[in-house]
């Protein structure tokens, strides 16, 4: 048999179409965690054995809102969960399985301070009971000190960013504490100006330095900006980068890759309504290239195993109000697919991440589902290719012979 260069090109087409498989993401489960009050999840991480790590707030005991930390299995069914907290304001924003098996939690108190907020920093074992606690800052009359983020670093201790308004040049500085493994101060800086700058994401980088990932505005084009700061091992700044135009821009995580670091948030500029951003930039920070998306916010990103990212965040609907969102783009970027969560009520997606088996786990707050008020959610999604189906069409194609 002869084939026409036509279908020579026809072959290749079809071959090509066929093996770029559609994929379809569908809800595996979803669960609920709380009581009759307001409780959500603000973090995730997948634990070394297929399980989930979420914690997030709980104001089920009546007692103002308490710091939430709960321990599934792979299905999402509960192990073990523990409330921490007073008669004030308690939450905790990061969740880190640490490699003595425990978890190390940031957050903020303000039972335990003498005037607002303080930065909480909590090392328990694995099964959730309490190793050793910290609290940082100073009293102050308004917002007070908090945390957003940390990660146990190469030498046992960790890296904490937030915000910090009892010290600094600013009403609130963005904040970079170093502990050692027991939870005590090594060093801390501020950076910023004279208006708000908070940093929501940090990591350690593969130099021993850290990245860190948040929103300035004191060094902007208008409102808010995105904003980049590397530091040395010991904190001193090595470069920082804003991005943004003349509306309200934020950063709100930072992941690390082979050539430098992307990092998710939301704008308003250049659009007539807020969208979700991704920007990839190089090891000093200069952009690579940005994409954005239908969306009103993103708050977490991760890598896929296949290169590319995976984003939780929320999209605003006329009919239902607020519902969450999880895109999948490849390594450029560029949007796979997406899906939208939630149900007649308001719903956000706080945190998500990509498992070892290739499934995903979202974390987020619930209003549609479960007991009460709000509360804490666990979503497990498949996102399922239909190249079978596509290769079984493939093999009925027939060419004519000549």
């Amino acid at each position: 048999m002869k084939l026409s260069p036509v279908l020579i090109f026809l072959v290749i087409y079809l071959y090509a179409s066929a093996s770029a498989a559609a994929v379809e993401p569908r809800e595996e489960w979803n669960l609920t965690f709380g009581g009759q009050y307001s409780d959500g999840a603000w973090c995730l991480q997948e634990t070394e054995d297929g399980g989930n790590i979420l914690v997030g707030n709980s104001a089920s005991r009546g007692e103002g809102s308490d710091l939430f930390l709960i321990r599934t299995d792979n299905m999402g069914k509960c192990i073990w969960s523990q409330i921490w907290g007073g008669s004030a304001e308690d939450v905790g924003y990061f969740v880190q399985e640490t490699r003595d098996g425990g978890f190390i939690v940031t957050g903020s108190t303000k039972s335990y301070s003498m005037g607002e907020e303080l930065l909480w920093l909590i090392k328990t074992d694995s099964s959730g009971n309490l190793s050793w606690e910290r609290t940082f800052g100073g009293f102050v009359s308004s917002s007070g000190d908090g945390g957003w983020s940390v990660d146990e670093t190469d030498d046992g201790g960790y890296i904490i960013t937030g915000y910090a308004q009892s010290l600094g040049s600013g009403r609130k500085d963005l904040w970079l504490l170093k502990t050692d493994e027991m939870g005590r101060k090594i060093w801390d800086k501020t950076f910023g100006g004279r208006e708000d700058d908070v940093g929501m994401s940090v990591l350690q980088s593969r130099d021993g330095g850290y990245i860190v990932a948040g929103r300035t505005a004191s060094f902007i084009r208008g409102g808010d900006d995105i904003w980049l700061l590397k530091t040395d091992s010991l904190g001193e700044e090595q470069w920082n980068r804003t991005f943004g135009g003349n509306q309200d821009d934020a950063g709100f995580q930072v992941v690390e890759l082979a050539d430098g670091y992307a990092v998710v948030g939301r704008t308003e500029s250049g659009y007539d309504k807020k969208k979700i951003i991704l920007i990839k930039v190089d090891p000093n920070g200069q952009k690579h290239w940005e994409r954005s998306y239908e969306g009103n916010s993103a708050s977490s990103l991760q890598t896929t195993t296949d290169g590319g990212y995976i984003i939780a965040g929320r999209i605003d609907n006329i009919d239902t109000g607020r519902d969450a969102l999880i895109i999948k783009t490849d390594f450029a970027g560029r949007d796979e697919w997406s899906m939208i969560l939630g149900g007649s009520a308001d719903d956000i997606g706080t945190f998500v991440v990509s498992n070892k088996d290739g499934s995903y786990t979202m974390a987020g707050i619930t209003d549609s589902y479960g007991q009460g008020r709000e509360d804490a959610w666990l979503v497990k999604i498949r996102a399922e290719s239909q190249s079978k189906e596509n290769e079984t069409q493939m093999r009925k194609i027939v060419f004519p012979t000549s």
